[in-house]
């Protein structure tokens, strides 16, 4: 019902979607077609789609009344690649009246300190603390969202309406509960609004924020998150940092980042193709480092992208190989037996290192902690060469400590 909502929905408002013109909606129909029962249809969820603040198009002063209503508002900010600077005005007039959650992909999108641990966070959350958490009003701008338990949960706990900002007037129905969308740019919408809010107290946006800084980030032993956190923690400001899909780009929400890094990642379908090629195809027209933390089966997937003629020694590879996709062995209620894990997991026995230096990179490995805190130096450092830093883990001790830290959390 609700995917077949949706579809209506986002039909119909192509009606009138930059000029006016017919649409075709396709109902299937089975027999018997006669003797409905239902004495009446019931009541369906409508989306309504505003073209801009634009008193020409429709009123919106209903819709700011409505923004006012609400105390417990969240403004989520999705993949963007740009880094944008609000002016102290719209920062003052905006920032405390939401509790503001971004991952690293959103880049430096939000006017002020963000939540960036509410993946982690809401793992911690019993169903009374989600309960007087749900927000009422949600406002999401820009593309993909990583974390799935964000998503879970506002499917859970549905807000009251969520409204999608986006330049190009598309609905984003990710949470089942999309009510509006607005057609402007994101960060014109915010400048207009804010002179607009109410002027008084709201406690909501605290509550997430002493929650997030109630929790720690981790300190794993030697492992695949505790590699990414030792790089993570000795960036260059001044970089670009692509990361891969699956574990990669999950493992890196464990731990900030200064805000100047600027960071990337080719979503795509949340598939493994492609992510390698395209870091590289930027680091070519990028004049700073370009970081690329990636999974093994995401490389070995994409590995002719070293194949180009053009990788400049800006070029950092930082390969994590535990010897298949973990990340399915941590799937719950799926026990593998040793020949599903062959295929699942697509286990293997592979190296870089021939092809890393056959392609020209200075190659290097780290099998422990103490080879690896000394190859970093090395790796972040300038070199007239690309590199790749190829640090080994085993896959069930990498399993096994993830576990652990999420079976440990409490705040």
């Amino acid at each position: 019902m609700w995917y077949c909502n949706r579809l209506i929905n986002e039909t119909l408002l192509e009606l009138n979607h930059h000029g006016k013109g017919p649409v075709h909606i396709n109902v299937p129909l089975s027999e018997p077609l006669f003797g409905t029962a239902a004495g009446e249809l019931p009541e369906v969820r409508v989306i309504t789609r505003y073209q801009g603040l634009n008193v020409y198009d429709k009123d919106y002063k209903e819709l700011i009344a409505r923004l006012n209503r609400y105390s417990r508002r969240m403004m989520i900010a999705g993949q963007m690649t740009l880094i944008y600077l609000f002016e102290k005005r719209t920062s003052k007039l905006i920032y405390r009246h939401f509790a503001w959650l971004t991952e690293h992909l959103s880049n430096r999108t939000v006017p002020g300190r963000s939540i960036r641990n509410f993946d982690t966070l809401l793992h911690t959350f019993s169903e009374e603390q989600q309960e007087k958490l749900r927000p009422e009003l949600v406002i999401t701008y820009g593309g993909h969202i990583v974390s799935k338990r964000l998503k879970k949960y506002l499917r859970a706990f549905p807000p009251e309406e969520h409204w999608h900002v986006a330049a190009d007037g598309k609905a984003a129905d990710m949470f089942g509960a999309l009510t509006t969308v607005i057609e402007i740019d994101p960060f014109e919408f915010m400048e207009r609004i804010g002179p607009l809010l109410e002027n008084r107290s709201v406690v909501y946006p605290q509550q997430w924020e002493n929650l997030s800084k109630a929790l720690p980030e981790p300190s794993f032993p030697y492992s695949e998150q505790a590699a990414v956190g030792a790089l993570l923690k000795v960036l260059p400001p001044e970089s670009a940092l692509h990361l891969g899909n699956s574990s990669v780009v999950r493992y890196a929400c464990f731990y900030s980042i200064p805000e100047t890094i600027e960071v990337c990642g080719n979503r795509g379908t949340a598939g493994i193709d492609g992510s390698l090629s395209a870091a590289l195809g930027y680091a070519s027209a990028s004049a700073k480092p370009n970081f690329i933390l990636t999974g093994d089966l995401s490389f070995f997937y994409d590995m002719n992208a070293l194949w180009i003629g053009h990788i400049r020694p800006n070029v950092r590879i930082f390969l994590l190989n535990n010897g298949g996709g973990e990340i399915f062995q941590s799937l719950p209620g799926f026990d593998m037996t040793e020949e599903t894990r062959r295929y699942v997991t697509a286990a293997h026995t592979t190296s870089a290192k021939g092809w890393a230096e056959e392609r020209g990179f200075r190659y290097l490995s780290a099998r422990n902690e103490l080879e690896l805190n000394e190859a970093l130096p090395l790796f972040i450092g300038t070199a007239e060469k690309p590199f790749l830093l190829e640090v080994f883990t085993d896959r069930t001790e990498d399993i096994r400590l993830l576990n652990a830290y999420y079976d440990g959390l409490s705040i």
